[in-house]
């Protein structure tokens, strides 16, 4: 059993009992209550006693993680509705050079690439 009794916040552990991951986000000051999350995005507050009878192990962070961010809208992280990417050759400037380059090919009788 490697019981980690430091919980050190940004530090992912997966629980061998029970195969959840999760990271700590907090210690309070007197580190009396740790604060987790899970990959699922849910946060849990547990005492450093509870802590230690964990059965846990230290890992890297899962690679696809993205936890509360996952389900989030457009208008939750600050844009308008309806806001769409643009392509960079629909933006005036890009369709400028590219028309540019199309005719300097035409001058050179360079076929386009």
């Amino acid at each position: 059993m490697n019981i980690p009794s430091t919980a050190v916040p940004g530090q992912w552990h997966v629980d061998r009992s029970s195969g959840d991951m999760l990271q700590v986000v907090g210690v309070d000051d007197d580190g009396a209550s740790i604060d987790i999350q899970y990959v699922d995005g849910t946060l849990e507050e547990t005492s450093r006693d509870e802590w230690l009878t964990l059965d846990l192990e230290a890992c890297d962070q899962p690679e696809d993680w993205v936890g509360p961010f996952d389900d989030l809208e457009p208008d939750d992280v600050g844009l308008p509705e309806g806001v769409v990417e643009i392509h960079g050759a629909e933006q005036p400037i890009e369709r400028a050079l590219l028309d540019l380059e199309a005719r300097r090919f035409e001058e050179l009788g360079v076929r386009e690439r």
